[in-house]
């Protein structure tokens, strides 16, 4: 496996993390690749550092701008015959920005290949999609973008995890032919959460990334206007750039906790306290590996209409569309009939029933034997348009 970095401990990292364990309890062998960070398991294979990165570190003000070069035009990097002493049958590629196109475009030459799309780096160089938009101009430097990196990626069969991430990322770059199908994420299942009774309806649970794109702010002043109403507690659990106003926050009194970034366990615990996942991303987001984890929980989910989960059905979600929507919303879940509750928890353990960690997979590894047949065949990949 090949992925950018774990500097980062997102649902992707938790992800290739899962997916690696799962696949060699199965008989596989399996390494990871990657560029080296303090997330990095001692069994990693460091990826060497490329030009662009070095220089950055000497120039810091031009860091980023070295970065978003280096993704497109920097050949140095990882190279093929890094991989050469473990020789993979298939290498299953996650992450690319800040490996760059050009060094993967040799590695998939050399090998089959899929990709798992987790974010939207093709379309934007800011996942978050904030460049979009802004103007014409932009928005047509961005299209060539996409156009050229999708040329690079198209060698490998791209495993988008759901139909409109695969719509929005393909329409980034319409002229380029590429081989994809759309294979729903799913995390290990954990035998113990189908037989949790249903959470406390006034407690609210934010797990992921600390930050803005992500709308934790938004929650966060949606919970100082409608928190006293509801009697209820906000559990946030994470890391990032907004850390020390969550601390400042649940410091200040008793209905906000932060739980810090949790292990397995951890969530466990907090998944069995809360009686609802809250999801205010400001952006698309591709998946939602965390709301999975709610479903599977029993838990409904509170989200962003723009970030809906694509997993999860109209009855296992309460949605809203403008910010000052938010603590309304808060207000409403907490204080749910009993019978309307347990629809939705009803709902949503179905929904989460769906979601078979095992079953994912399987059709991974198929995907797998497909790109080795495909390969074996001329090098040939069925595109699609």
């Amino acid at each position: 496996m090949v992925h950018s970095s774990f500097g980062v401990r997102g649902g992707a990292e938790r992800y290739v993390r899962d997916l690696a364990r799962a696949l060699t309890a199965r008989g596989h062998v399996v390494t990871i690749h990657s560029r080296p960070s303090d997330g990095a398991e001692p069994g990693d294979r460091p990826v060497p550092e490329r030009v662009s990165a070095r220089l950055g570190r000497r120039l810091p003000r031009l860091a980023k701008l070295w970065t978003h070069l280096g993704d497109l035009f920097d050949p140095t990097g990882l190279r093929p015959a890094d991989l050469r002493e473990v020789d993979p049958d298939v290498v299953h590629l996650h992450n690319w920005q800040g490996l760059g196109v050009l060094p993967l475009e040799r590695l998939l030459k050399a090998y089959p290949a899929v990709h798992s799309v987790h974010d939207h780096a093709v379309c934007d160089p800011n996942n978050a999609l904030g460049n979009l938009g802004r103007s014409r101009s932009l928005d047509r430097l961005l299209r060539m973008r996409s156009g050229w990196i999708m040329r690079r990626l198209r060698r490998a069969v791209l495993l988008f995890p759901s139909e409109r991430t695969r719509r929005r990322v393909r329409a980034s770059a319409p002229r380029v032919a590429v081989a994809d199908r759309v294979v729903p994420l799913a995390v290990p299942n954990h035998p113990r959460r189908a037989a949790w009774s249903p959470g406390r309806r006034d407690i609210f649970l934010y797990l992921g990334v600390l930050d803005r794109h992500k709308g934790l702010d938004l929650l966060l002043d949606a919970w100082r206007e409608a928190g006293p109403a509801t009697g209820g507690v906000l559990l946030i659990a994470g890391d990032g750039p907004l850390r020390p106003e969550v601390e400042r926050l649940a410091a200040s009194g008793a209905s906000v906790r932060y739980l810090g970034y949790l292990d397995t366990a951890g969530k466990e615990a907090a998944f069995a306290q809360a009686g609802w996942l809250v999801f205010p991303s400001r952006c698309a987001e591709t998946f939602g590996l965390v709301c999975a984890e709610a479903l599977i929980a029993g838990r409904p989910v509170l989200a962003s209409a723009v970030a809906a989960p694509p997993m999860a059905s109209d009855r296992s979600v309460l949605l809203f569309e403008q910010p000052e929507e938010l603590a309304a919303l808060l207000r409403r879940a907490a204080g749910m009939p009993d019978d309307a509750y347990t629809a939705m928890t009803a709902s949503a353990l179905d929904d989460g029933r769906r979601l078979d960690w095992d079953r994912h997979v399987d059709t991974i590894i198929q995907s797998y034997q497909s790109v080795l047949v495909a390969r074996a065949e001329d090098g040939h990949l069925e595109v699609t348009r």
